[in-house]
């Protein structure tokens, strides 16, 4: 053993490699891993092989000291596994989808299939928190067919209840794995929301990253709310399966609640700022701030004076809430 390295097999999971993780075999196991690192905080997208073939061909002395010192917050904040999780989290009464990145993935491509509409919510402690008090928001959330989590302020209340988040399935990174499936079973998509050409800058990217890949329409947030009878019938008429829309929430949730019998795309998903990273408007923290759950701090830098009252006072308002909701029902 080292400290460092792919983590132990059994002999049972070791016969079971398949080729492309062989390469596993060439380097000592290790204590902390990449993919154990990442497993326990619930963003270990990748699979344990294709990360144990990064870490032997791009290992360095600085990228081996930055893993150890990850190592510390990551186990500190870390989780056993996804085996150990219940499959919904329930915060003030919301019922959470508590799955896989991929298996929500292959829910809403599901649902393109289907004539009926699914909405579905991404939340964060700030999401709860204005459901929290604010009813409409609070009934949307009740009534979309799937809400997701989002953050390490979802993964701690988790463990405060007692049941730990699988995986972080937030919006940001559920874009471009949804983009690859519907580019590779041609489903089209249409992006409304954000500033005026952002939405269409996040389009373009996306194709070039995802060849094949439809975009239906594109569409700015900024709409007077006498538009909205027009922005409707763009969006009817391209002919999309999916639309995403990045408004805010709860605007965005609350929108896509009013609209939806007028609308005929099947899959409605409220998505947040993510076009703003997509675009290259604004960028997103490194990965090795992902891995211990301080992405949240890196957007509190970029934008202190909107940022603050929703991380520094929301954050712990929340998990407040959450531990007194425990005490009460338990």
């Amino acid at each position: 053993m080292s400290f460092l390295g792919p983590r132990p097999l059994t002999p049972t999971e070791a016969a079971a490699v398949p080729p492309e993780g062989l390469v596993r075999f060439w380097i000592r196991p290790g204590i902390v891993s990449a993919y154990r690192l990442r497993k326990g905080i619930g963003v270990a997208y990748k699979t344990e092989y294709q990360l144990d073939h990064e870490f032997y061909y791009r290992q360095s002395l600085g990228g081996d000291i930055g893993l150890l010192a990850r190592a510390i917050p990551g186990t500190i904040l870390g989780k056993h596994g996804i085996a150990d999780a219940a499959p919904t989290l329930t915060f003030f009464g919301i019922d959470i989808a508590n799955t896989s990145m991929n298996e929500a993935i292959d829910w809403i491509i599901g649902r393109t299939r289907m004539e009926s509409h699914s909405q579905i919510c991404f939340v964060n402690p700030d999401c709860l928190n204005i459901a929290y008090t604010h009813s409409d928001y609070l009934k949307v959330l009740l009534r979309s067919e799937l809400v997701l989590p989002d953050g390490i302020g979802i993964h701690l209340a988790g463990r405060i209840k007692g049941t730990p988040m699988a995986e972080n399935v937030n919006g940001t990174d559920l874009f471009p794995r949804l983009c690859a499936r519907a580019a590779a079973e041609h489903i089209p998509l249409y992006l409304l929301g954000a500033r005026p050409s952002v939405a269409m800058a996040a389009a373009t990217a996306m194709q070039a990253k995802c060849p094949g890949l439809q975009i239906a329409g594109t569409h700015h947030g900024y709409f007077d709310p006498n538009d909205t009878a027009a922005v409707l019938h763009e969006i009817n008429s391209s002919g999309a399966k999916i639309l995403l829309a990045a408004m805010g929430a709860p605007r965005q949730d609350l929108w896509l609640a009013e609209h939806r019998e007028q609308l005929l795309t099947p899959v409605l998903i409220g998505v947040g700022g993510l076009f703003d990273f997509y675009s290259g408007a604004v960028p997103r923290a490194p990965m090795w701030m992902r891995e211990i759950g301080m992405e949240w701090t890196w957007r509190l830098l970029q934008e202190p004076g909107r940022m603050w009252r929703r991380y520094l006072v929301g954050n712990p308002l929340f998990l407040y809430r959450v531990w007194k909701e425990v005490r009460e029902t338990g």
